[in-house]
């Protein structure tokens, strides 16, 4: 009788499953305070890694911005100015963490490690930090009593070039040629220089005494080539003013050239001195006896001048170590012909008749060979239309410019570094073709942050 009983409660409590929900959840509970409080810890560690990571970011820019702007200002006067540069970068990094970092590092208190360094023109900080918290949950899934935080920061500023550009402008005859190719045509049927009533009469607006072409074009107000070029200078002065990042980082000078090379202001990084050169005040006069000399267009002489006038070749990382670019506008056509005029009336002017020829590329060689940029600007000789002309030598030289035009361009490519060539005709082409010289020849400081 009590078996029975017995064996009926033994049945319905192997059937009840009511107590295993709490044997269940007693069991899971431990994992389960695990679980959460891991993710409690790695919310927490998150938030100590966005906010020194930003203070590590602010420490990085921080720094080569320090760097950057000590280099340029050079305050002590210092041959190389980089190791001052980088203690003081270095020092204001740090403050700029610690201030951004703020009261997280009394949370988790911290060292991060900060480095400045400078490779040639590029400056680079990196920092990384290390620390890490306890957790009062982590043991609940074994031994893990500590959370670790890290991180790293790393920018990089390529410092601008120090860079000074040597204008070798070209101001001989032919580049009185007016600089519309229709206001050419028009010029010369107006122009009585060569021979009085013709109708095809010179194409150059001639600037020797007692001739009437460069009146005439100011009269008829005819841009020539020479303004177009004068006006484009001053364009690229007042490029060069708005691009400057650094103290002193660029210096311009302007140098007229015809038979010699005349300095129409040395090179300066005060630009403002610059914007009164008018280069049509430099134009061939038929006077031996000006700094510029006449006739022709003589680089035998101009390129051996400009390469002793640049006595030292740098790597462009301060003012003293600029680089040096020379910058050469010209029309290409080489001619060494001279020519004087009358010193008394009645006397006949002194001219060995014209000689013209392509540059010869050999006299930049000795600049290259130094480390120093050419670059050009070719603007065209433009082809005479009617080259037939009752003045036997004029017609002879018409005849054979014509024939030597399609040879100045590999002469002229020659001469100018690997990349640094450029042609160019219009008014606006002149300007673009020197703003793009500038741009080649300068880089844009640039930061650059890695994670």
């Amino acid at each position: 009788m009590i078996a029975a009983p017995l064996s009926r409660f033994t049945r319905r409590l192997r059937a009840d499953r009511g107590g295993n929900v709490v044997l269940i959840f007693a069991l899971s509970l431990v994992p389960l305070i695990g679980i959460t409080s891991l993710g409690l810890d790695y919310m927490r560690g998150v938030n100590y890694r966005t906010h020194f990571d930003r203070a590590a970011d602010a420490a990085t820019i921080t720094a080569i911005a320090t760097a950057r702007d000590y280099i340029s200002q050079n305050p002590k006067g210092e041959d190389d100015p980089t190791q001052s540069a980088l203690a003081l970068a270095k020092a204001r990094g740090l403050a700029a963490f610690r201030v951004n970092a703020g009261p997280m590092l009394t949370s988790l208190p911290l060292i991060p490690d900060l480095t400045v360094t400078r490779t040639g023109g590029v400056i680079m900080a990196q920092v990384t930090y290390g620390s890490s918290f306890l957790s009062p949950f982590s043991k609940v899934l074994g031994d893990m009593a500590s959370v670790a935080v890290a991180g790293k920061s790393v920018s990089s500023l390529t410092l601008s070039s120090y860079v000074d550009f040597y204008l070798l402008l070209d101001t001989s005859g032919s580049m009185g040629f007016p600089t519309s190719p229709v206001a050419q045509t028009e010029f010369g049927k107006l122009n009585p220089d060569m021979n009085e009533g013709l109708p095809n009469n010179c194409s150059f607006a001639c600037h020797f005494p007692g001739w009437k072409g460069f009146a005439l074009s100011k009269k008829y107000n005819v841009e020539l080539r020479i303004a177009t070029v004068s006006n484009a200078v001053q364009g690229l002065i007042a490029k060069a003013k708005s691009n400057l990042t650094l103290n002193n980082q660029f210096r311009i000078g302007l140098y007229p050239f015809v038979s010699k090379l005349e300095t129409a202001a040395g090179i300066t990084s005060d630009f403002d001195s610059l914007t009164n050169v008018d280069l049509e005040n430099y134009m061939d006069i038929g006077m031996e006896s000006v700094p510029r000399g006449s006739g022709g267009t003589h680089y035998d002489n101009v390129f051996p001048v400009v390469n002793r006038m640049i006595t030292s070749v740098g790597d462009g990382l301060s003012a003293k170590r600029a680089l040096p670019y020379v910058f050469v506008v010209t029309d290409g056509m080489n001619n060494n012909q001279t020519y004087e005029a009358p010193k008394r009336p009645g006397d006949l002017p002194k001219w060995t008749g014209s000689q013209a020829g392509p540059l010869d590329p050999s006299l930049c060689q000795p600049l290259k060979d130094r480390g120093i940029t050419i670059s050009i600007l070719h603007i065209p000789y433009v082809p005479i239309a009617k080259p037939n002309h009752p003045f036997p030598a004029v017609q002879a030289e018409n005849y054979r410019v014509n024939s030597l035009i399609p040879k100045v361009p590999e002469a002229l490519q020659k001469c100018a570094s690997p990349g640094y060539f450029r042609t160019a005709s219009s008014a606006t082409e002149i300007q673009e073709a020197l703003n793009a010289m500038f741009d080649q020849a300068t880089k844009i400081a640039r930061l650059v942050a890695a994670p």
